[in-house]
């Protein structure tokens, strides 16, 4: 699947750039590589209320679980990098992460959509101080199943559900 995406450069004009979605089954060590680099940006920023210990201490166990996973990848056609990818345990949604210089440009949008043509059902949670993403996961139709509270980090998230229309 490729999409075009509006982009502005410094100067305000507007450049189309080409992004392809696809399924990777196996993920090359560079992928993985890649897809590790952006996990810990987006975890390190968006959840500044826990720990950054904790995410570097967990690198080598999600490093297994992603490589397991059902992973969708967005690459930029230009230089064919990793932009944006989403982790798959059947249809729970175990990681959602754009790379800080693609983020604000509909990639996330674009990936979501391709969960959603693809996928009948989608659960996911998210912490609920990471207000951000909340607001994409719900602008995007999830809406709540239940509240929790992670046993990990002993943060409250919110379970989320998004089901294709009947």
């Amino acid at each position: 699947m490729q999409l075009k995406f509006h982009m502005k450069t410094v100067n305000s004009e507007v450049k189309m750039t080409t992004y392809t979605i696809q399924l990777v089954t196996q993920p090359t060590p560079p992928q993985l590589d890649r897809i590790m680099a952006i996990w810990l940006q987006g975890n390190l920023q968006a959840h500044d209320f826990i720990p950054a210990d904790y995410w570097t201490g967990n690198v080598p166990l999600v490093r297994d679980q992603i490589s397991k996973a059902t992973l969708w990848l967005v690459q930029d056609q230009r230089d064919h990098d990793t932009i944006a990818f989403c982790g798959l345990q059947d249809n729970y949604i175990a990681g959602f992460f754009v790379d800080e210089q693609a983020r604000g440009r509909g990639v996330g949008a674009a990936l979501m959509a391709k969960l959603q043509q693809t996928y009948p059902k989608l659960t996911l949670a998210v912490y609920q101080k990471n207000i951000g993403a909340a607001r994409f996961y719900r602008r995007q139709g999830f809406t709540l199943l239940k509240q929790d509270r992670d046993e990990t980090t002993g943060q409250l998230e919110d379970v989320l559900v998004w089901q294709q229309p009947r």
